[in-house]
Protein backbone atom coordinates (compact mmCIF):
# COMPACT_ATOMS: atom_id res chain seq x y z
CA UNK A 1 0.00 0.00 0.00
CA UNK A 2 1.78 3.50 -1.06
CA UNK A 3 1.42 6.47 0.96
CA UNK A 4 2.30 9.98 0.46
CA UNK A 5 2.01 13.55 2.33
CA UNK A 6 1.04 16.38 0.81
CA UNK A 7 0.08 19.77 1.14
CA UNK A 8 -4.30 19.88 1.36
CA UNK A 9 -5.83 21.21 -1.56
CA UNK A 10 -9.25 22.67 -2.16
CA UNK A 11 -9.99 18.89 -3.84
CA UNK A 12 -9.46 17.66 -0.49
CA UNK A 13 -11.65 19.65 1.36
CA UNK A 14 -15.18 17.18 0.78
CA UNK A 15 -12.97 14.40 2.47
CA UNK A 16 -11.78 16.16 4.65
CA UNK A 17 -14.60 17.23 6.14
CA UNK A 18 -16.25 13.38 5.70
CA UNK A 19 -13.62 11.89 7.71
CA UNK A 20 -14.00 14.49 10.31
CA UNK A 21 -17.46 13.99 11.12
CA UNK A 22 -16.66 10.16 11.72
CA UNK A 23 -14.50 10.90 14.18
CA UNK A 24 -15.34 12.77 17.66
CA UNK A 25 -11.41 13.91 18.35
CA UNK A 26 -11.36 15.72 14.67
CA UNK A 27 -11.40 19.28 13.97
CA UNK A 28 -15.62 19.92 13.37
CA UNK A 29 -14.87 23.08 11.31
CA UNK A 30 -16.47 24.34 8.22
CA UNK A 31 -15.59 23.94 4.59
CA UNK A 32 -15.17 27.77 4.70
CA UNK A 33 -12.23 27.40 7.80
CA UNK A 34 -10.40 24.55 5.48
CA UNK A 35 -10.40 27.28 2.57
CA UNK A 36 -9.02 29.91 4.99
CA UNK A 37 -5.82 27.53 5.38
CA UNK A 38 -5.90 27.41 2.14
CA UNK A 39 -5.57 30.83 0.94
CA UNK A 40 -2.65 32.11 1.18
CA UNK A 41 -2.02 36.15 3.08
CA UNK A 42 -1.75 38.76 0.12
CA UNK A 43 1.55 39.79 -0.91
CA UNK A 44 0.99 43.07 0.30
CA UNK A 45 -0.18 41.31 3.90
CA UNK A 46 2.04 41.73 6.85
CA UNK A 47 3.59 38.55 8.21
CA UNK A 48 0.41 37.19 10.06
CA UNK A 49 1.46 36.24 13.87
CA UNK A 50 -0.40 33.10 13.25
CA UNK A 51 -0.38 31.28 10.53
CA UNK A 52 -2.51 27.74 9.54
CA UNK A 53 -2.04 24.44 7.16
CA UNK A 54 -2.52 21.02 6.55
CA UNK A 55 -1.60 18.41 5.14
CA UNK A 56 -2.83 15.11 3.50
CA UNK A 57 -1.92 11.57 3.39
CA UNK A 58 -3.04 9.78 0.65
CA UNK A 59 -2.97 5.84 -0.02
CA UNK A 60 -3.41 4.57 -3.56
CA UNK A 61 -5.59 7.69 -4.74
CA UNK A 62 -7.95 8.10 -0.97
CA UNK A 63 -7.53 10.43 1.62
CA UNK A 64 -6.19 8.40 4.39
CA UNK A 65 -5.81 11.51 6.85
CA UNK A 66 -5.33 14.34 7.90
CA UNK A 67 -3.57 17.15 10.55
CA UNK A 68 -3.95 20.66 10.60
CA UNK A 69 -1.09 22.65 12.27
CA UNK A 70 -1.12 26.51 13.26
CA UNK A 71 2.64 28.66 13.85
CA UNK A 72 2.80 31.44 16.21
CA UNK A 73 5.50 33.34 15.13
CA UNK A 74 6.01 36.18 18.20
CA UNK A 75 5.97 32.69 20.32
CA UNK A 76 7.82 30.56 18.04
CA UNK A 77 5.68 28.37 18.72
CA UNK A 78 3.84 25.69 16.26
CA UNK A 79 0.49 23.65 17.47
CA UNK A 80 -0.90 20.50 15.70
CA UNK A 81 -5.04 21.23 16.40
CA UNK A 82 -5.84 18.01 14.91
CA UNK A 83 -4.50 14.91 13.34
CA UNK A 84 -6.94 12.21 12.42
CA UNK A 85 -6.65 9.04 9.86
CA UNK A 86 -9.51 7.12 8.50
CA UNK A 87 -9.84 3.28 10.66
CA UNK A 88 -9.05 1.30 8.08
CA UNK A 89 -5.68 3.12 7.69
CA UNK A 90 -4.99 3.24 10.98
CA UNK A 91 -1.95 0.99 12.80
CA UNK A 92 0.06 1.62 9.22
CA UNK A 93 2.24 4.35 9.84
CA UNK A 94 0.01 6.99 8.39
CA UNK A 95 -0.35 9.04 11.43
CA UNK A 96 3.27 9.13 12.13
CA UNK A 97 4.00 10.40 8.56
CA UNK A 98 1.72 13.26 9.06
CA UNK A 99 3.16 14.70 12.43
CA UNK A 100 6.67 14.39 10.85
CA UNK A 101 6.01 16.40 8.36
CA UNK A 102 3.69 18.48 10.46
CA UNK A 103 6.78 18.81 12.62
CA UNK A 104 8.90 19.41 9.63
CA UNK A 105 7.02 22.33 8.25
CA UNK A 106 7.24 23.84 11.81
CA UNK A 107 11.15 23.55 12.45
CA UNK A 108 11.00 25.12 8.65
CA UNK A 109 9.33 27.80 9.93
CA UNK A 110 12.02 29.05 13.06
CA UNK A 111 9.28 27.08 15.90
CA UNK A 112 11.20 25.80 18.68
CA UNK A 113 9.00 23.19 20.07
CA UNK A 114 5.44 21.63 18.68
CA UNK A 115 2.59 21.20 21.25
CA UNK A 116 -0.61 19.58 21.15
CA UNK A 117 -3.73 18.39 23.79
CA UNK A 118 -5.07 15.13 23.63
CA UNK A 119 -8.17 13.51 25.83
CA UNK A 120 -6.67 11.77 29.26
CA UNK A 121 -8.53 8.65 28.36
CA UNK A 122 -6.61 8.05 24.53
CA UNK A 123 -4.00 5.66 25.53
CA UNK A 124 -3.65 5.09 21.92
CA UNK A 125 -2.99 8.78 20.67
CA UNK A 126 -0.92 9.47 24.18
CA UNK A 127 1.31 6.60 23.14
CA UNK A 128 2.08 7.56 19.28
CA UNK A 129 2.91 10.87 20.45
CA UNK A 130 5.41 9.87 22.99
CA UNK A 131 7.02 7.59 19.96
CA UNK A 132 7.56 11.02 18.15
CA UNK A 133 9.42 12.46 21.48
CA UNK A 134 5.86 14.57 22.71
CA UNK A 135 5.74 14.89 26.61
CA UNK A 136 3.00 15.76 29.54
CA UNK A 137 3.86 19.42 30.36
CA UNK A 138 0.07 20.28 31.85
CA UNK A 139 -3.17 18.99 31.77
CA UNK A 140 -6.55 21.05 31.25
CA UNK A 141 -9.46 19.60 33.84
CA UNK A 142 -12.73 19.32 32.17
CA UNK A 143 -11.54 20.54 28.89
CA UNK A 144 -13.60 18.14 26.56
CA UNK A 145 -17.13 17.45 26.89
CA UNK A 146 -19.27 14.50 25.75
CA UNK A 147 -17.99 13.25 27.96
CA UNK A 148 -16.05 15.37 30.42
CA UNK A 149 -12.72 15.09 30.44
CA UNK A 150 -9.20 15.99 31.37
CA UNK A 151 -6.82 17.33 27.90
CA UNK A 152 -2.94 16.37 28.38
CA UNK A 153 -1.14 18.78 27.55
CA UNK A 154 1.89 17.49 25.43
CA UNK A 155 4.80 19.51 23.87
CA UNK A 156 8.22 18.37 21.87
CA UNK A 157 11.29 20.06 20.61
CA UNK A 158 11.53 20.66 17.29
CA UNK A 159 14.98 19.70 15.63
CA UNK A 160 17.34 16.64 14.96
CA UNK A 161 15.63 15.10 18.35
CA UNK A 162 12.21 15.64 17.74
CA UNK A 163 11.24 12.20 15.76
CA UNK A 164 12.04 8.72 16.22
Amino acid sequence: MSFIVRAMTAEDIDDVLMIAARFVEAPHWTRRDYEQILRPPPPTAPSPLLSRWSVVGVSDGSLAGFAVASWLSREAAAEIEGLVVDEKYRRRGFAGALIRACMERAAHAGASHMSLEVRASNAAALALYQRHAFSAVGRRRAYYSAPVEDAVLLQAPLGSQSTT
